[in-house]
């Protein structure tokens, strides 16, 4: 039996944005502004951009050295990210 109560307004939000297709955009978008936020200053100084394409990160970083010692902890950064964001939406980090 239907009921005319209202639905909350965040389950009608997520239905809509998967109705027209929106969540693989506005998860990139979470991700790359999550990653700056965990990242930190020594890491953004050194980041030129970063951006998503499926579920591997991309991170440009200036610095080689900073690339090779950000690269051996992808793991860690993975693991940091995907808490912040509430679930897993980054398989992969790739530092070039």
């Amino acid at each position: 039996m239907p009921t005319d109560s209202p639905e909350p307004l965040g389950d009608v939000l997520k239905e809509v944005i998967d109705r027209l297709g929106m969540r693989e955009k506005i998860d990139e978008a979470r991700v790359v502004e999550t990653w700056a936020t965990i990242a930190g200053d020594r890491v953004n100084a050194m980041t030129e951009s970063a951006w998503m394409k499926g579920d591997t990160l991309f991170v440009k970083i200036s610095s080689a050295a900073w690339r090779q010692e950000l690269h051996m902890n992808r793991r860690a950064w993975r693991e940091r990210l995907n808490d912040a964001l509430g679930r897993e939406i980054v398989g992969e980090i790739m530092f070039r």
